[in-house]
């Protein structure tokens, strides 16, 4: 009887422990839900790095054609700066 009553308080506290120690597995600084919530956070920063590589790679090649390439330099000019060749005339049509 007293046997039993010992192997019972003991189940008891290694149910407990265990049960406390789920818990700060789970719910602890470096536990299963801040691990996931890093992982997440991990994943959008690499990919907003990923976008930002391609638009500075699209930006460099961008800069490589107006230092280089008359006809995106003549493009630009004619397309935001309004500009015209002499002799030539525009034609302006109404936007909708």
């Amino acid at each position: 009887m007293k046997q039993t009553v010992i192997v019972r308080i003991a189940l008891a506290v290694f149910g407990l422990l265990t049960v406390a120690m789920l818990l700060l597995a789970v719910f602890n600084e470096k536990g299963a839900i801040q691990v996931h919530a890093r992982a997440t956070k991990l994943t959008a920063i690499e990919s907003e790095v990923s976008k930002l590589e391609a638009e500075n790679k699209q930006l460099h090649s961008d800069i490589q054609s107006l230092r280089t390439d008359s006809n995106t330099i003549e493009k630009l000019a004619r397309e935001e700066l309004k500009l015209v060749k002499p002799g030539e005339i525009v034609l302006v049509t109404p936007e909708n």
